[in-house]
């Protein structure tokens, strides 16, 4: 039989989908919380997990999972936090070649739990919460990649005064319609295309 592993601790709970104040967690059923919720993700997808799932497999009460958090889609954002968080910004020499990879990057970050639908299907169920982390999930992406650009230009790659937040916004735009409005994966070449579309020179010697 699963065991409550919760103790009390004063306070309000969030209603949102970020986890619950109001119980202390013990720091060992957490990380079996965690490290089950990934095993589940990647062995079920992310539809067919439930929280009673989680719960069995992690070998907690299903109640000390809606005392800390409000639902699934909360559980497995915390799960995969690391793996959301971008990588460092590439330097290959090219431009055009790093800036095609980290868009590479943000697609694959948006989907790395399936397809599509998951995106979509979790930011309804965490409502505003959701939505502020994917903003703060594109902010972390939206100022390296500005910086990218402004790299290509000190380079001789682009010329200066390239909009360049004016472009970032819109790839990055294209690739969040695409993902979480219509439920379609970019196709490589289209990302490709995207990054073509800039007047890229030899850089100066």
């Amino acid at each position: 039989m699963t065991q409550d592993t919760g103790t009390q601790d004063p306070g309000t709970q969030d209603t949102g989908g970020r986890p619950r104040r109001g119980r202390r967690r013990d720091p060992d059923a957490h990380a079996a919380v965690l490290r089950a919720t990934r095993e589940l993700v990647a062995e079920l997808g992310y539809h067919r997990v439930t929280m009673e799932r989680i719960a069995a497999r992690a070998g907690v009460a299903r109640m000390t999972l809606y005392r800390w958090w409000p639902n699934k889609a909360a559980v497995v954002t915390e799960a995969v936090a690391d793996r959301l968080a971008p990588g460092p910004l590439p330097d290959t020499g090219s431009t055009r070649t790093d800036a095609i990879a980290h868009l590479d990057g943000l697609v694959r970050t948006l989907t790395l739990l399936g397809d599509p639908s998951v995106v979509a299907g979790a930011l309804a169920e965490r409502g505003e919460a959701g939505r502020t982390d994917l903003r703060d999930l594109l902010a972390a992406r939206l100022r390296p990649l500005r910086d990218l650009l402004d790299r290509g230009a000190e380079r001789g790659e682009l010329p200066p005064g390239l909009p360049v937040a004016a472009l970032v916004d819109s790839w990055v735009g294209f690739v969040l319609y695409r993902i979480v409005f219509t439920e379609q994966v970019p196709a490589e070449d289209e990302v490709t295309a995207l990054v073509d579309a800039l007047p890229f020179s030899e850089p100066d010697d």
